[in-house]
Formats: structure tokens, sequence, C-alpha cells
């Protein structure tokens, strides 16, 4: 019994930390490549609300609609690269980014952590 507790610990720090991550944008997303969680760095980098990303599909404002990287992502269990993708607004942001699946409920999911290009 007192596995199960700490382990229910070290995932709600884990969660709690990558919500709380600092110039890292997170973004869990589904195997029907829609997100499902982002944290507010997320909202920030894009440009849009909570609301308005939760069910966007992945790469909707990326050229080609990152139909690559996604490609990529699918196959490896580990991908990193760097993209651009354009705010609502017209400005185009470069980004880099590392993607890799995990499970969520049993469920598969890739998860990818977003941060500005240098």
């Amino acid at each position: 019994m007192a596995e199960d507790a700490q382990q229910i610990l070290q995932r709600a720090l884990i969660g709690e930390a990558l919500d709380c991550a600092e110039g890292t944008a997170v973004f869990v997303w589904n195997e029907e490549r829609h997100y499902v969680a982002v944290n507010e760095e997320a909202c920030r980098l894009v440009g849009l609300s909570r609301a308005e990303l939760v069910g966007m599909p992945v790469g909707d404002l990326s050229p080609d609609r990152a139909a690559p990287e996604i490609e990529l992502v699918r196959r490896s269990p580990l991908v990193r690269g760097t993209s651009t993708f354009t705010r609502r607004g017209g400005e185009t942001v470069a980004v880099e980014w590392v993607t890799m699946q995990t499970r969520v409920a049993g469920l598969g999911y890739m998860v990818s952590l977003v941060w500005p290009a240098r």
C-alpha cells in the first residue's frame, strides 16, 4: 500500500513539475492528433487560450500541418527537432522540441516539450 501511495505522489510531482515548467511549453496529445492537455507556457507560446488549444489538431498552425514530424514521432519513442508555426496574428515563431511516446491511464499518448529557438 505504501508503494501505491509513493507512486501516486511521484506522478503528482512529475505532473506539477511539467505544468509549471518555466520557458517550456508542454503539449499532451492523443493518437488522433488532438491536444488533450497543455500548460500555461504552451498558451503563452502559441498565443491561444487553453480552451482554444485543447481539442485542436496537432500541427494545425505549422507548415504542412507538421505531417513529416508527426510521422517520425509515430515511428520512434523519442524525436527531437526544430520547426515553425504561425500565430493567428501572422507572426512566425521558430521552436525547438522533443516529443516522446507515453501512456496515460493505459492509453497511448505523446508529450511534446517545446521552447523558442535561439
